[in-house]
């Protein structure tokens, strides 16, 4: 079983936990959630699967567009292409 990189910060709004997997071969998934910062998210929640491909982000699901928070923070530290 492999493991995951948690990443957790802030915006504007928002609290996000992103689950980035430690494998990079072969195709992998992580996750992600989103949460207003006001009610702890009661208000605003949101959570979907992050699809890496040999390390590289190729696809989410779970919502029409990933947010930018998450996306910068997953291109910290792998690529990004979607």
């Amino acid at each position: 079983m492999s493991g995951y990189e948690v990443i957790k910060g802030k915006n504007k709004y928002d609290h996000y936990e992103v689950h980035i997997p430690i494998e990079e071969v072969g195709i992998v998934y992580g996750s992600y959630e989103v949460w207003d910062r006001d009610s702890g998210g009661y208000v605003f929640y949101e959570e979907g699967s992050l699809i890496f491909e040999d390390g590289e982000l190729i696809d989410y699901d779970g919502i029409a567009e990933l947010p930018e928070s998450i996306i910068n923070e997953i291109a910290k530290i792998r690529k990004v292409s979607l």
